[in-house]
């Protein structure tokens, strides 16, 4: 199996079970964090996220410049106040 089928799969059984929709679009802590994209890494488990609370931007080395757009948008249209880069 490919992992699009595996991921077309795992995705509809997150689907049918999905409980979280009463959580707000914008994050509850009003935070963007901005981490590495490395994939060893566990943005929220390392840092104590819960589901909700956070934007989470990764991408190559970690970097804001890069992220620009995406914390704009999550400080002009979503509210959050406070970026991190970890």
């Amino acid at each position: 199996m490919s992992a699009q089928q595996e991921f077309l799969k795992k995705n509809e059984a997150y689907v049918a079970a999905f409980d979280k929709g009463h959580l707000s679009l914008p994050p509850s802590k009003k935070l963007t964090v901005v981490t590495c994209m490395d994939a060893r890494i566990d943005p929220a488990a390392s840092l104590g996220i819960e589901l909700g609370e956070a934007h989470v931007i990764r991408n190559a080395g970690g970097s804001a410049r890069d992220a620009l757009r995406s914390i704009v948008i999550s400080q002009r249209l979503l509210g959050t106040r406070e970026v991190a880069i970890f």
